[in-house]
């Protein structure tokens, strides 16, 4: 009897919330209507002028930060470039370098601690 009630009550309660929601839709008739027509040279200006906005800013941004292949008037600057791009030459030169001295050694280590556990093996007589 009690899980008839609560079934009714339930089933009550699901139709009123299905009903609620799909009437919670919004009018269309309701608001402003469009009375007045759109511009559409207006509109193309605006597109015209953010577009360029958003150029202008990109500009900006790109030239903030690729200092590295431009040449500026300042000649103390200019020397510095090339101070640094020898430099980083020189870097370069001396990675390399210690990278193959490092391989030359990773491969007497690697010598130096083979397994010969083969060889000791096959060097036990049997019985011993």
């Amino acid at each position: 009897m009690m899980v008839k009630n609560i079934l009714k009550y339930g089933l009550i309660a699901i139709i009123a919330s299905v009903l609620t929601t799909a009437e919670a839709k919004p009018q269309k008739s309701k608001g402003k209507p469009r009375s007045e027509k759109v511009d559409k040279e207006k509109v193309k200006e605006r597109f015209k002028a953010a577009s360029e906005k958003r150029k202008k800013h990109f500009e900006s941004k790109k030239r903030k930060h690729h200092w590295k292949g431009k040449k500026t008037d300042n000649e103390g600057l200019n020397q510095l470039r090339e101070k640094m791009k020898e430099l980083h030459k020189e870097m370069y030169e001396l990675k390399k370098k210690h990278r193959q001295e490092m391989k030359k050694r990773m491969e007497e280590i690697k010598k130096e601690f083979v397994n010969n556990r083969d060889k000791v093996i096959d060097g036990n007589k049997p019985g011993e």
